[in-house]
C-alpha cells in the first residue's frame, strides 16, 4: 500500500527553513537540459538531512505522474499569491496545487482540468490499443509541459481515444484557471513524404496512436517544441529513420497569437527535415529531445 501511495500521489518535499522562489517551467529546468538551478542560496549538505528537510505532504492525483511537476511562484489564483505546482497525469489530467500547504482551502486543487470524458472519451489503453509495455496501464499526458511565464500559459500535449479514435492535442492552459487560450486545443496532424509503415502513395501520415509525446515540451523563441517518436511497439516507419512532431504556437502578422500544430520527419527516407505550418514556410530549428 505504501508504494501504491506513492506512485498515486504527488509528494512535495521542501527545506523547512524556505523556499527558493525559483521557477521551474521547463524539463530538467532549462532548455539544454542540465538540471541545474544556479541561483540555489538556501540548500547544503549541510542542511539537507532527515530533520530539515524532506517530505512536507501530499496530494492525491487520479493517475500514474511520469512528466516532471513544474513549478511558479507568486501565481494570483483566485484572488490570492500562490506558489504553484503543475502536475500532469496519465489519466489526461493538469493539476494547480499550492506549494506552501495542504491545510484548509489548499487540501483541494486549485484547479483541475481533464482532458477525457468518459466513456466516449477516453485515454489510450496501453494493452489493447497501444500494445505498450512501458506506460501502463494508459497513456494520457507523458510528456513534461512547459510553461510560458511572460503569458502565463502552460503548454501541454494530451493523448485521447474518442469513440474509437486516436487523437493527440496541443493545449494552452491558463495557468491562473487551467482555462483554454490561444484558440485551443489543437489536433497534431500532417502528411509528409515517405515510405514504410502506414504510408500510401508516397506519404506517411502522422499516426496518433503510434507517435506518443514522450519528451518534455520546449518553449524556444516563441514557439513550442515537441519529439513524438514511436511507442514501444515493433513496428517503423523506415529502417534508421525517426518519425518526429513539432507542434508550434505562432504569432500570425496580426498579433493575435493562435495555436497551430505540424509534423516535421527525420530520416533517410526524409531527405532532411520539412515542417508542416499553415501559415509560414520556416527553417527547421535545432532542439534537445528530452
Amino acid at each position: 500500500m505504501i508504494s501504491l501511495r506513492i506512485t498515486a500521489c504527488f509528494a512535495i518535499a521542501a527545506l523547512q527553513a524556505g523556499w527558493a522562489q525559483v521557477s521551474v517551467t521547463t524539463y530538467h529546468n532549462d532548455n539544454s537540459r542540465t538540471g541545474q538551478n544556479l541561483h540555489e542560496s538556501i540548500l547544503t549538505p549541510a542542511n539537507v538531512n532527515s530533520t530539515d528537510f524532506g517530505r512536507v505532504f501530499v496530494q492525491p492525483v487520479d493517475g500514474y505522474i511520469y512528466a516532471q511537476p513544474l513549478y511558479v511562484p507568486g501565481v494570483s489564483i483566485g484572488g490570492q499569491n500562490h506558489n504553484v505546482v503543475f502536475v500532469a497525469t496519465e489519466n489526461d489530467s493538469v493539476y494547480a496545487f499550492d506549494a506552501d500547504s495542504a491545510a484548509g482551502a489548499n487540501k483541494k486543487p486549485l484547479w483541475h482540468v481533464s482532458f477525457i470524458n468518459p466513456p466516449s472519451v477516453t485515454t489510450v489503453n496501453s494493452s489493447t490499443d497501444a500494445g505498450c509495455g512501458d506506460l501502463i496501464p494508459q497513456i494520457g499526458i507523458s510528456g513534461t509541459p512547459v510553461i510560458d511565464t511572460s503569458t502565463g500559459t502552460l503548454y501541454v500535449v494530451a493523448n485521447t481515444k474518442e469513440n474509437g479514435v486516436f487523437f493527440q492535442r496541443l493545449h494552452a492552459l491558463d495557468i491562473t484557471t487551467g482555462n483554454e487560450k490561444l484558440g485551443g486545443p489543437v489536433a497534431i496532424e500532417a502528411t509528409v513524404p515517405g515510405t514504410g509503415d502506414g504510408s500510401s502513395g508516397g506519404q506517411i501520415a502522422f499516426d496518433p496512436l503510434k507517435q506518443n509525446q514522450r519528451p518534455g515540451l520546449l518553449l524556444k523563441n516563441g514557439a513550442c517544441t515537441s519529439r513524438l517518436p514511436r511507442t514501444a511497439t515493433s513496428d517503423r516507419i523506415t529502417p534508421g529513420s525517426s518519425p518526429t512532431t513539432r507542434p508550434t504556437c505562432t504569432r500570425l502578422p496580426c498579433g493575435t497569437p493562435r495555436l497551430t500544430a505540424g509534423w516535421e520527419v527525420s530520416g533517410k527516407e526524409a531527405a532532411g527535415r520539412r515542417r508542416m505550418r499553415p501559415e509560414s514556410t520556416l527553417q527547421p530549428e535545432t532542439a534537445p529531445s528530452t
